[in-house]
């Protein structure tokens, strides 16, 4: 019988694993020990006797601890801090669930550049302040803008970039990607988009380029997002050089990872108006410091790292694992397996 620990215990209701969940694990695989832990103490304690670990970033003496650990699953995507020296020596297969706040994180950007183009960051300010003075969006820059006939630049075209472009798409605009191999279309592997339930058809972007391009999307685009995953390669690539390359008046979205992003210069672009508006969800340091220019400058949106939330995410992120866990009894490949060379 293959042993499965879940360690998804969390002090916020959000990130906890519903105990329904876990019953139709119990009922989907009978051939499979369910043990659930509600504390560090007790993770620690069961994970010596476990082989799969479904958890929350364990940590090196963790995993070290666990002795007959094989297959070690992530709830989220970024997987860096489960890359342990141990994860490593050993060799144990460690997958992630990429793709499950694809749908979410989509959702939230074109909210996000909607907000932009119709500046309603300044509606809501003009409510708190009890004034509404419709003759001020008349004039100049105050005008609302569309999306619609615009271009969208994405920085990173995973499954969450492919989900904002077919949304993107939908509004009338034109989208381009950069992507790490732009010559090799990404392979979706047909249980994984069901599992996810994402469509298996391709949006059609109007191309696809490489990092060397980077210069040439910022330029074309009216709006960037950042969609990437947090590498050597991408920490600290949107600097004061990148903000000069984009469109005067551009919008910024980041929905990937704080350290894609210097903030100081960003703050620079958007006081200079090089960067016309920008909605973050993510930051250098987390939660956002109290004392971070960013609170200061006008024409920015911020989030505290909930664009991937949603009353959706267990549901999708459940059914990756359970067919995870159907294709590990059936001896099959594992889906999302991260290559623990490149980070993903």
């Amino acid at each position: 019988m293959r042993r499965l620990l879940l360690g998804l215990f969390h002090a916020t209701e959000a990130w906890r694993v519903p105990e329904e969940e876990v019953d139709l694990l119990r009922r989907d695989f009978p051939d499979v020990e369910v043990t659930r832990t509600h504390s560090k103490e007790e993770l620690e304690e069961k994970v010596r006797e476990t082989e799969i670990l479904f958890s929350w970033a364990p940590g090196n003496a963790l995993v070290a601890r666990g002795t007959r650990l094989r297959w070690i699953h992530a709830p989220a995507a970024g997987v860096g801090t489960f890359i342990t020296p141990a994860v490593r020596e050993r060799g144990i297969v460690l997958t992630n669930s990429r793709g499950v706040h694809a749908v979410p994180i989509a959702e939230h950007t074109m909210g996000m550049l909607v907000a932009l183009a119709r500046q309603l960051d300044r509606a809501i300010q003009d409510q708190i302040q009890n004034r509404l003075d419709r003759e001020r969006w008349w004039v100049g820059s105050g005008r609302p803008q569309e999306l619609h006939g615009r271009t969208l630049g994405l920085f990173g075209y995973g499954a969450i970039g492919r989900e904002i472009a077919r949304r993107a798409l939908a509004f009338g605009m034109r989208v381009i990607a950069v992507r790490r191999n732009p010559l090799s279309a990404p392979a979706w592997e047909p249980d994984l988009l069901r599992a996810l339930g994402l469509p298996a058809e391709e949006p059609r972007i109007e191309g696809v380029l490489g990092p060397s391009e980077l210069g040439s999307m910022l330029g074309e685009s009216d709006a960037v997002v950042v969609a990437a995953a947090l590498t050597p390669e991408t920490e600290g690539i949107f600097d004061a050089a990148a903000f000069r390359q984009m469109r005067r008046g551009a919008w910024f979205v980041n929905v990937a990872r704080g350290k894609i992003v210097r903030e100081r210069d960003l703050a620079a672009a958007l006081r200079e108006g090089q960067v016309g508006g920008a909605a973050l969800d993510v930051f250098e340091t987390e939660p956002l410091p109290r004392e971070s220019e960013l609170y200061n400058v006008r024409n920015v949106i911020l989030t505290p790292h909930i664009s991937g939330g949603s009353t959706g995410f267990w549901p999708r992120a459940m059914r990756l694992f359970r067919e995870n866990l159907r294709r590990d009894g059936a001896g099959l490949p594992l889906l999302n397996r991260v290559d623990l060379e490149r980070g993903y």
